[in-house]
């Protein structure tokens, strides 16, 4: 099997000098939720349309192994299919097709598609759902129950629009007939455009055998073409995510008002409280406490039964077992022994206006509250910070020291 990916649309409904495709949904492009899923199905190399700001997509497109080609003028979803011919000659199996734009069809709905198209061995399937509202899809069209033909919602008849069965905009093709079937299309419609969904017609009334399989929910039928669809794409990704740590054991609080990326993980008997923001890369622990109002940025990994609390924000840092972060803090590029404490308003400062410098921060350490590490620093186990330190680089500090002041400094016993 071959693929054919969509992504040359300009999506003038964005209002938006980012290419549609190259979105971000939690960090990552639209695009890319498509292109891990046809990965998942075993399709390495897909072939990717691009036209609006081709190279951005392109320069987006290298890490996939994806091979890009060129709709130099967008004239529709049939001659961006045209655009692909000469790129998969080559080719011996089906030709999947599908829209840049549609990241939250699952792998299992794909294979179910897969096998409903082999088994009613149909020379185009097309992947179909019921939405409750269908304005602005394709609908699909039955006569006596069988599938006859899509309509594009400014071509279609008022009895057309009423349809609530829609094309999602993934088919699957036999080679020969979908290149047949280009051939002979036409521009008649309000558009102006090739469309792709002409070939259904052509085929059907040329004896071929087409078909449509309402097997995508109205969640994974979801397009994107607007802001507003964006939002939506957003919500239904942070939900599953949630879905997904809730059915593990980790407990939320308030799941409409938290924001857990893809790829992150998180151990059972955790507790995440509202309004927390979690990336992806980000490992928490089991039995821990998050939020609320925490932020945890990529490369961030939190040890067993610790607790980052309120305006917490951790980046590219590693907490140790029962370490104890509770209130305003910023920790980027530190690390953190067990059983630490940081005091309210603790900053480790990594950044020099050139390098990003790391904190080391040994185990049972004591952060007094506004303690700033002016990094590079490294604190031994056992040390305490009085309130408002200020610990610069190649500060001399041993194992159990108390280091207060600003620059901070160590004070003997009897100071104490």
């Amino acid at each position: 099997m071959e693929a054919i990916v969509l992504a040359a649309g300009k999506g003038t409904r964005m209002y938006s000098e980012l290419p549609k495709v190259l979105h971000p949904v939690f960090g990552k492009p639209v695009l890319g939720y498509v292109l891990e899923v046809l990965a998942g199905a075993g399709i390495k190399a897909p072939y990717v349309v691009v036209g609006h700001k081709a190279a951005e997509v392109r320069s987006f497109l290298k890490p996939f192994g994806a091979v890009s080609v060129l709709q130099r003028e967008q004239k529709g979803t049939g001659h961006a299919v045209m655009m692909a011919k000469a790129a998969i000659k080559g080719a011996q199996g089906p030709i999947l097709i599908w829209p840049g734009d549609m990241p939250l069809v699952k792998p299992e709905t794909l294979a179910r598609f897969f096998e409903a198209h082999k088994k009613s061995r149909a020379h185009v399937s097309v992947l179909s759902c019921d939405r409750s509202d269908p304005a602005g899809y394709g609908r699909i069209v039955r006569e006596e129950g069988r599938f006859a033909a899509i309509r594009e919602e400014l071509d279609a008849a008022p009895e057309e629009r009423a349809i609530r069965e829609v094309n999602t905009g993934i088919y699957l093709f036999d080679k020969k007939v979908l290149f047949e079937a280009l051939a002979k299309i036409g521009q008649n419609n309000r558009k102006g455009e090739y469309y792709l969904t002409d070939t259904i017609e052509i085929l059907r009334r040329e004896g071929y055998c087409v078909e449509a399989f309402p097997l995508a929910s109205e969640e994974e039928g979801q397009g994107i073409n607007s802001q507003k669809d964006l939002a939506v794409v957003t919500q239904k990704i942070n939900e599953r995510e949630i879905a997904r740590h809730q059915d593990r054991g980790v407990t939320f609080m308030a799941p409409e008002q938290t924001f857990v990326a893809p790829g992150v993980k998180i151990g059972k008997g955790t507790t995440v409280y509202p309004w927390c923001f979690i990336k992806s890369g980000v490992v928490i622990g089991a039995n821990c406490e998050i939020g609320p109002f925490a932020k945890l940025r990529h490369g961030t990994v939190i040890g067993d039964g610790s607790i980052v609390g309120s305006f917490v924000e951790v980046n590219r840092s590693r907490l140790g077992k029962k370490v104890s972060a509770k209130h305003l803090a910023y920790l980027g590029d530190t690390v953190i022994g067990d059983g630490s404490n940081v005091g309210a308003g603790t900053i480790t400062a990594n950044f020099d206006g050139k390098k990003k410098h790391q904190t080391m921060i040994g185990k049972h350490v004591m952060i007094g509250s506004n303690t700033v590490f002016v990094a590079p620093v490294r604190v031994p186990d056992g040390v305490r910070t009085g309130a408002g330190s200020v610990v610069i680089p190649k500060t001399k500090i041993k194992k159990g020291d108390v280091v207060v002041g600003v620059p901070a400094r160590p004070i003997s016993k009897k100071k104490r």
